[in-house]
């Protein structure tokens, strides 16, 4: 008998060689809809593609303050009117270093939780993650800004120890939240660290500010008997060993052209287990369905063979892709012997 979805993911946290191999595919608002139009009709990543993981996550249930304008719960407001998956902050909270008489939301009431529990009623043979979106360096420029965030890190870092922190317990009441309700496989942490070419900030910056919260939450994810899964856009080779030391079980997006993927998977397959690595910089809006064919071949021939991986695009799909590659990846992905259906 051949192992649920759930179970041959956890293998490949694992480390063992599974196959078939695992694997996702994670839409923007854009290219869902372009999909949409392309099959003529809604699909279900999960009861339709074969995806092997469902992720409940905590960006979802905002208030449209104005059409295409949302406030998150930490009173951030995002302006979604060309970027819809995402969008750009319109609004920040911290206009100067200080906390006044700003409160942070209540961990206990958030629609996740409710979206946790429909999930593990709808998808209870499917690797099940808690999304914290925003997650630590995210949610401190989301609230002050990209520029007041690295300047205050000089200027004045107390305030910002102090707001990592103030995140990082909210953080984990999330986490032991989620995981009393059970059913949770792994907890993804949302944070990108990484241009294109290195680290935002300096591994020194990183390893004063960013790592001793990052290894708490890692610690507190462990201690309710979950994995943990990282995504972490851009190059931040330099810092893999020390996202291993934190407690990472998968690595997430995976990015080749910012990241040697192969000799990470070589140097690393052993300690974390990676998830993407199929270009959506230049194969997938750039390509052929012949093209994609051969990366995804390749990928799954020499890491998901060796162990420790999961086929997936490199991010989201953007909106710029071609529904007929997004289909060939699907294929490709459903096609391999031993499938699960």
């Amino acid at each position: 008998m051949s192992d649920s979805k759930k179970e041959a993911f956890k293998r490949v946290l694992a480390h063992e060689a599974v196959m078939p191999v695992p694997y996702s595919i994670k839409f923007t608002v854009e290219s869902r809809e372009k999909y949409v139009s392309y099959l003529g009709k809604p699909f279900d990543e999960v009861d339709d593609l074969g995806s092997y993981v469902v992720a409940s996550h905590t960006n979802g249930g905002w208030t449209e303050v104005k059409p295409g304008f949302f406030r998150d719960y930490f009173g951030v407001v995002w302006n979604k009117t060309v970027d819809k998956t995402l969008g750009i902050v319109s609004e920040y909270r911290f206009r100067e270093p200080s906390f006044g008489d700003y409160r942070f939301p209540d961990a206990a009431d958030l629609p996740v939780y409710a979206t946790i529990r429909r999930n593990n009623g709808r998808y209870p043979e499917v690797f099940h993650m808690f999304s914290i979106g925003f997650a630590l360096f995210e949610r401190a420029w989301s609230l002050t800004g990209m520029e007041e965030l690295m300047v205050w890190m000089l200027t004045e870092p107390a305030f910002i120890h102090e707001l990592l922190d103030r995140i990082t317990t909210y953080n984990i009441a999330l986490i032991n939240a989620a995981a009393d309700i059970g059913g949770l496989d792994c907890v993804h942490l949302g944070d990108d660290w990484g241009s294109q070419h290195g680290p935002l900030i300096s591994p020194e910056t990183w390893r004063e500010f960013i790592k001793p919260r990052f290894k708490k939450t890692c610690d507190a994810i462990k201690a309710r008997g979950l994995s943990v899964s990282l995504h972490c856009c851009g190059n931040v080779e330099v810092l893999m060993p020390e996202i291993v030391e934190c407690g990472v079980d998968v690595f997430d997006p995976f990015q080749p052209e910012a990241m040697d993927i192969w000799k990470l998977h070589r140097d690393f397959g052993d300690r974390i287990a990676f998830w993407g690595g199929l270009s959506v910089q230049s194969t997938f809006p750039c390509g052929t369905e012949e093209d994609i064919r051969e990366e995804g071949e390749r990928l799954i021939r020499e890491m998901g063979r060796k162990g420790g991986y999961v086929l997936a695009p490199s991010h989201a799909l953007t909106g710029d892709i071609p529904p007929q590659n997004i289909s060939a990846f699907i294929d490709l992905a459903r096609m391999q012997p031993g499938r699960h259906e």
